[in-house]
This record gives structure tokens, sequence and C-alpha cells, in this order.
């Protein structure tokens, strides 16, 4: 019978709580003495007195034994409480059994009081011991509980007072003949109440703090010892030589000090266990033994009556049979319930602390996307009291402009059940502001115990910051703030591809070199900045002004013509041509400006390329001027081709030669590297710029040619270097790579052979690719990798700049990415302007990629970029491109180490 479903924890004990064993050993060593002092006193008297010492040092050691018991702190004090008061009741019978071995041994003469003392002591210790059980709690029952217990209760009193009845006062005059006295019968019939009542509040009721197996063992201390007493006091009758608790007493000790071990170990082993009881057992024994009884008092009834009270009792302990192992699956299955409900609650917390503690919201919408659960998380994040969510629409807190991506993301999630959606809305913060949040969500309308939408959401707001952050750096000028050549020409494809008129104006500032050599690049910037400022008040809010680089701007005008056309250049001449006040000084900046109209169909880059045709014819006409394009400005191709036609004579000629700027490492300036720089000497134009002759050597196929002659050159004189100059020549040298070049299909087999021919080792080669050249991937990309596998270095150079640098990244094999100037430039200004070049050290370090600086032109810029995290720079800070003969006096001189206090430019830098 169930009694109870609580979980009883056993709190855990030192291991000095398991206590000494000797109690054990001692009663039982004086029990077995006791027992065969008795069984040897049965046919003669030996020392009679002798087996009543044993007595009460069991009941002083079982008391030692409960009152240590009673001393564990770890015990709860119900349990503690007990074994106290066990422990008094042992103390008085120790001394009740010294007056019965007075009285019995002759000395009761002397003393008269020895027996009623004596008496009077084992009352006191029954009175104790029923007030120990009585005030131990039962713990809480349900009203089934109780009345089972009564009819438990009820069973067991009813087959005690029948053997009460039957052997007490049915034999009550035999047992005074045999003993003398009355005081037997009264005893006996005192103790089997007493035995009862024990039996009954421990075997029935139970005791919570107790542990099981010690509360059985009490149980059987008791009764044991009264069924030794109980049995033995007629048999031994009026013989003085031995008495019944000679025997009963050393048993019943021992079974006690057992129990007190055994809670002892049990509060040791930290033990958890249920505190369900599968069923009682005691009233099925006791209708046991009533049947016994029925047995034994028909054993002289005739045979009919003997056959019916067997055939009832066999009945009666099939039933028996039945009932416990119903009782016992039932026990099994409870086992389970609980063991299944306590793994459940297990889960149950763990998940709920998940969610109460998670950063992020958990929330269950119905139907209507009402709230019907809500994480106390969002009040973090939103401000506002779960409470305050429950029954209300989400949709209410949802930015306007997101509502048709949470209706879009809705309909989604209800189109089957498990459908799953995300999506990232605004929400609003109780203070008013706006919070992104990114939102995954389940269809569980299924789930009975869910019946809804359960959706997570994540605060991105700060990540969405620093996105849209990122994203206007990379497609905006750190400098003026206006959109990059980037943003621009992805702005006018998208004009173009929906068919819209546009006019495009190229805007080249006239002289802003000589601005910058002679004023400083501060000046230079203050007038870039202040120049954006006024273009931004020439055109209409659907305009689009950009800073393409350098002294470079453009507008895109649409749905424009005639004379406003005519009137918003005119705007932008008068703006540009107005005195600017830039650091400090009085600037008067005029502008040349190529203009040309576009429509559908034609291409972006093709307009860009008519409006620096067009700008060009402008600088050529006269400063501070417009032109509009015209076909006949592609007569420069004319010139282009014939600059073609003497770049071939030049590379078989010798006009070609090549110059080697220093890559040095930060902070001392030591030489690391070179980068070669291919220059052309005409024999009629002087010294062509690369930025002349590269784009045509691009465009009709030389660039292949000249490419493989640096490539071959190059190499050669970084071999020379090693050889004359040892470990104090540049460890690598770097070539710059075009796009063309990467396109042959067997340029990775030239850069081996060049490598065998020269005798070059591999990794002291560095090849440079612009993004562009690889940003189609396909057959570029596959070059650049065959060029790494010979182990060979690879450089993106001018990184930054180009279409989507930071998916080259992944798509793309780099070793070192190369920062363009125009990051550079910015670094030892404001936080804003130096951001791009920390992303991109940041992004460098965290992809185990080198980093080179391009451009430094100031000590501040190298020490800024030191600190950034950069440890390789270029730039005419350092030193300008030198000639083979002056790189090498300054590889015999190497730069003298110091500290970042002083970066100062070499000697040559000169």
């Amino acid at each position: 019978m169930s009694e109870g479903q609580a979980t009883l924890a056993v709190p855990s004990g030192s291991a000095s709580n398991r206590g000494p064993v000797w109690p054990v050993v001692v009663i039982t060593v004086l029990a077995v003495f006791n027992i065969a002092w008795c069984a040897v006193n049965l046919r003669g008297t030996v020392a009679p007195a002798l087996a009543w010492v044993p007595l009460p040092v069991c009941a002083a050691v079982t008391a030692y034994a409960a009152w240590s018991v009673s001393r564990l702190s770890t015990l709860p004090e119900p349990a503690r409480l007990l074994w106290g008061r066990l422990a008094v009741a042992l103390v008085l019978v120790a001394f009740g059994v010294i007056g019965d071995a007075i009285d019995t041994a002759g000395f009761g003469e002397a003393w008269p009081y020895a027996r009623p003392l004596s008496l009077g002591l084992y009352l006191a210790c029954i009175a104790v011991v029923l007030w120990a059980l009585l005030r131990t709690p039962v713990g809480s029952r349900s009203p089934g509980q109780w009345l089972r217990l009564g009819l438990d209760t009820a069973v067991f009193m009813l087959a005690g007072s029948l053997f009460i009845g039957h052997y007490a006062l049915l034999g009550g005059a035999e047992l005074v003949a045999v003993t003398g006295s009355w005081w037997s019968l009264v005893s006996i019939i005192a103790l089997s109440c007493f035995v009862m009542l024990a039996a009954a509040k421990l075997a029935l009721t139970g005791v919570g703090p107790l542990d099981r197996g010690a509360l059985g063992l009490l149980a059987l201390s008791i009764l044991v010892s009264a069924a030794v007493s109980s049995v033995l006091t007629p048999i031994l009758g009026d013989d003085s030589n031995v008495s019944a608790s000679q025997i009963a007493l050393p048993i019943g000790c021992l079974i006690m000090t057992l129990a007190a071990e055994r809670q002892r170990r049990a509060v040791a082993s930290e033990v958890r266990r249920s505190a369900r009881r599968p069923f009682s057992s005691l009233p099925y024994v006791a209708v046991a033994a009533t049947y016994v009884l029925l047995l034994l008092s028909t054993r002289e009834a005739d045979t009919t009556v003997r056959l019916v009270v067997v055939g009832v009792i066999a009945l009666t302990a099939l039933v028996v049979v039945r009932q416990l192992t119903a009782l016992y699956d039932n026990a099994r299955l409870l086992d389970r319930l609980d063991s299944s409900i306590s793994e459940l609650g297990r889960h149950e917390r763990r998940f709920r602390s998940l969610v109460q503690n998670s950063s992020d919201i958990t929330l269950i919408t119905d139907f209507e996307s009402r709230v019907t659960y809500i994480s106390p998380s969002v009040e973090r994040i939103l401000g506002v009291p779960a409470d305050h969510w429950l029954g209300r629409p989400v949709t209410q807190c949802v930015h306007p402009d997101d509502l048709p991506v949470m209706q879009e993301f809705r309909e989604k999630l209800m189109e089957h059940v498990g459908a799953t959606a995300s999506c990232q809305a605004r929400m609003r913060h109780a203070d008013g502001s706006w919070r992104w949040l990114d939102v995954f969500a389940t269809n569980r309308f299924d789930e009975p115990s869910v019946g809804g939408v359960v959706s997570n959401a994540r605060d991105i707001t700060e990540t969405r910051r620093f996105q849209d952050q990122l994203a206007h750096q990379v497609t905006h000028d750190t400098l003026t703030q206006l959109a990059n050549r980037t943003l621009f020409a992805e702005r006018t494809a998208e004009e173009l591809a929906a068919g819209h008129d546009v006019v495009l104006a190229l805007i080249d500032i006239d002289d802003f070199k000589a601005i910058n050599d002679r004023l400083g690049h501060a000046v230079g910037d203050a007038l870039l900045v202040a120049l954006a400022d006024r273009l931004r008040g020439c055109v209409r809010p659907g305009d689009m002004v950009s800073r393409l680089g350098g002294d470079e701007f453009a507008i895109l005008l649409r749905g424009v013509r005639g004379p406003e056309i005519e009137q918003v250049v005119e705007d932008v001449m008068l703006a540009l041509g107005t005195a600017v006040h830039a650091a400090d000084h009085e600037l008067l900046a005029q502008a040349s400006i190529g203009l040309v109209d576009g429509g559908a169909g034609m291409d972006a880059s093709e307009l860009l390329r008519r409006a620096d045709v067009a700008m060009y014819a402008a600088k050529e006409q006269g400063k501070s001027g417009y032109r509009w394009y015209s076909e006949s400005m592609d007569a420069r191709a004319v010139e282009h081709a014939r600059m073609g036609a003497d770049l071939q004579r030049a590379l078989a000629r010798g006009e070609l030669f090549l110059l080697y700027q220093p890559v040095v490492t930060l902070p001392h300036g030591d030489v690391y590297g070179v980068e070669t720089l291919v220059r052309w000497r005409h024999p009629e134009r002087g010294l062509v710029s690369p930025a002349e002759f590269i784009p045509v050597a691009e465009r009709n196929g030389m660039i292949v040619q000249i490419g493989d002659w640096v490539l071959r050159e190059a190499c050669r004189q970084m071999v020379e270097w090693q050889r004359d100059y040892g470990v104090a020549a540049p460890s690598r040298v770097a070539v710059n790579v075009s796009a063309r070049q990467l396109r042959e299909p067997a340029f990775a087999q030239t850069v081996a052979d060049v490598l065998a021919e020269t005798g070059l080792r591999p990794s002291d080669l560095l090849v440079e690719i612009t993004e562009t050249a690889v940003f189609d991937g396909g057959p570029a990309v596959e070059t650049v990798q065959a060029i790494q596998s010979l182990g060979v270095a690879i450089a993106l150079d001018d990184f930054g700049t180009g279409h989507s640098s930071l998916g080259l990244l992944r798509t793309c094999p780099v070793d070192i990415l190369k920062v363009d100037k125009l990051f550079v430039d910015g670094v030892a200004g404001t936080a804003e302007e130096a951001a791009i070049a920390t992303s991109i050290a940041q992004i460098a370090h965290a992809l185990g990629l080198g980093a080179v600086a391009e451009g430094v032109e100031t000590t501040a810029q190298a020490a800024k970029l030191y600190q950034m995290g950069y440890r390789l720079a270029q730039g005419f800070h350092f030193a300008r491109p030198l000639s083979p003969g002056d790189l090498a006096v300054l590889l015999e001189a190497r730069l003298p180490r110091r500290g970042p206090d002083a970066m100062e430019p070499p000697a040559l830098a000169s």
C-alpha cells in the first residue's frame, strides 16, 4: 500500500559518520555467551549470577550506538531526536536489568525496592519509546492513504489481540500456576500491547527521516525480543537459574545496534532513494499468523471442520498472493512513473532555465499572431515586461517599413505544419528607439502542448549598425563621405538597365597635384571635402555625387534635358570656381568637366569611358571648362594604336627598364623586399608613364610579352642581389601580373620555367594581382592556384578598391593583402577615416594573411599603421622607386634600427 510519494534525500556525511563497528562485535559476543550459558544452566546450576552481568553492558553499548547516531549533524532533526530518545530508553533498560539481577540473585531481601524499581524503569522505557515513536513525523498523506493505514492497523491490532487473548488471557491461570506469580502474566500482556503499538508505528506508518533498512531492524528488534520473552517465559517456568530476558535482551540489543549501524552507513553513503513504499506486508503477515493460530486451535476438531479450515486458508492464501503480485506490479509501475516524472522535471527545469536565462527572446504566438508566451529576456532587449505582451499581436510593435516583411514571414510559416522561416525586422523599444531582431520560427500547431508558432528572436542591432557602417565605408569615400567608384558604377548600371535617360558628368580638379605638393596633403584633403560639400548642393535629391578617386568626381543626373542640364553644369562651375577656405588657406579651384548622355542599352563602363574622353578633351581646350562627348573624340584611340606599335618596338630595342621600390618593415624601416616597376624611355617622347602605356599594352596584348620580360629580369636581378649581398639582400621580389597574363593558359608554366632558368627559390618571388583580374573567377583563379602550388606567394594589390574584396578571400588563394593608398591616406586622421585600414588589418590577422600598406607618405601614417598592426609598408616616405644601382647602395648601407618614435625615411628616400 502506497505510503507517500515524496522523494527522501539522505544527507551526505563525512567518512567519520560511519563510526566504529565495535558495538556490534561486543554485543554479538555477549549474546552468544548468554545463550550458551543459559543452555548449560538448563541442565544444572553453574554460576547463576554470571548471566546477568552482560545484560546491562548490552543495553549500555546499544545506548551508545543510538546516541552516536543522534549526534550526526547531517541526519535530519526528527531522526536524531528518535535515536536520542531510544538511547535514553536503553539506559533505563540497563538500570532495570540491574534491579532484576539484584532481585533474582537473592539480594532482594537486603534491598526490597529492587523489583518495583525495575518495573518502574521498564514502564518508563516503554513510555519513552512510545513517546519517541509518536513524536516522529509520518509525512503528509491523502485521505485514501489514511484509510488504508487505519485498515492495516486494525488488521494488525486484531490479530495481535487474538494472540494475546489465546495465549495470555485463556492460558493465564496455567501461566500463573507455573510461574507462581501474576507478574509474568501482566508483563506479557503489557509487553504484547507495547510490541503491537511499536510495530504498528514502525512497520505501518513508517518514519520519514529513517533509513528503510534501519526502520525494519528496529521493528524486528522489538518483535524478536517480545517473541523470545513470550515463548521462553512459560517454558522456563519457575526455574530461577535462567530468565527469558537473559536471552531476549542481548538478541534485541544486537538487532537494534545493527539498525543504528545501518542508519549511520546510510548517512555516509549519500544515497538518494524514493520514500514510496510499494505496500505494507505486516497486515498479510498478521493474517497468516492468525490462520496458523486457527490451525492450531482446530487441531482437535473433526476432519470436516479441519478440511474447511484448510480450504479457507488455502483460498485466502491464493487471494493474498494474487493481491501481493498486483501490488508489486503497481509498485514497479509507480517507480517507473516516479522516474519518468523526475526525469521530466529535470528536463523541464533545464529547458526553463535555458529559456528564462537566455539572452534571446523565445515566444509562442497563435493564429492571429497574438503572444501566448514570451520569455523574460524580452524586458532586457525591448524594455517591456513579459506580462505586457501576453494577448497582444506582435505586429503592433513592428516598424511600419518592415510590416510587409513580417507578413511574408507569417504567410510562409502558415503554409503547413512544421514550416520554418526567418526574417530580420525592427521592433520598438520602450524608449521609442528601434531594435533589429533576427527571428527564426517554426510552425508547431500540431503540438497540443505548444499550439502555436515558436519563435526565437536575437538582438542584432549592433551587428546591423556595424554592417551598415562597414557597407557605408566600403561604398563611400572616407574623406568626403561621397559614394565611391564602386557604388557610382553600380548606380549608373541600375539606371541604364531600368531604361532611364541619364547624364554623367566627370569632374577633374585642375592642378590639384600642384596644390598637394606645394601646401601638403592636409590642405589638399580639406579642399576636396569643401568641394564635395559644394557639389552636393548643386544636385537634386535623386541625383548622385561620387568621388571616383584622387581629384576626380562624378555626378549622375537622372531625367534632365537641354537647358536644365546646362544650368546644373553652370551651377557646378560656379560652385567650384568660388574661393574655398581650406586649412587657413584661400584657394581658388578650377575643374574640367566631361559630359555624356546615356540611355537604355548602354554600358556603364562605356559611359564612364566616354565621359573620361570628354573630360580630357575639356582639359586640352583649356582649364575650367566642360565638353560634351562626341565620337570624334575617339580619335585618341588612334593615338593609342600608334603607341602600341611603338611599344612593340620598345621591347626589342631595350627601351623598357625596371625600377624597384623597397618594401620595409615597421617600425624600423629595414628593407624586407622590393616591388618591380616597369618604365619606358621613348626615343621621341622621353619617359612615358606606365599609366599611359600599360593600358595600351593591355588592349593590344603586348602586356603578355612585357610581363614575361619583367618577370624574368626581376628574378635574374634578385638572384644577383642574393649572390652579392647574401642575407642583406631583399627577402622577396614582387612582380605585378595583369589580368591578361592570368588568362594565358601557359602562364603558370612560364613562371615555373623562369624560376628554373634563373635559379630563384619560389618562396623569394611574390606575384601581385589585382582584384579585377580575378573577380570573375574561372581560368584566372585556376592560374593563381597553379602559381601558388609552385611555392610562390600571392598578393592581392589595391585591396578594398575593387569588387567584392571580401568575397575574393574565400575564392582566390591569397597570402598577402596590399592596402591601397586611398585607405592609407586617412589613417592618421579621425577614427572614421582610419576605419577601413583598421578593418583590413584585423581581417588579415584573423585569416592568417600578411598585410602591406601602400603609399605611406608621412611619419604619422607610418606610426599609426604600426599601431594598427601593420608590419610591412612602402611609399615615398621610405623610398621612391630605385634603379638597381641605387638599391645596391641602399643594401650596402642598410637602414639603422630605430624605435617607433623615430620613423624617418632612409637616406635614399629623398
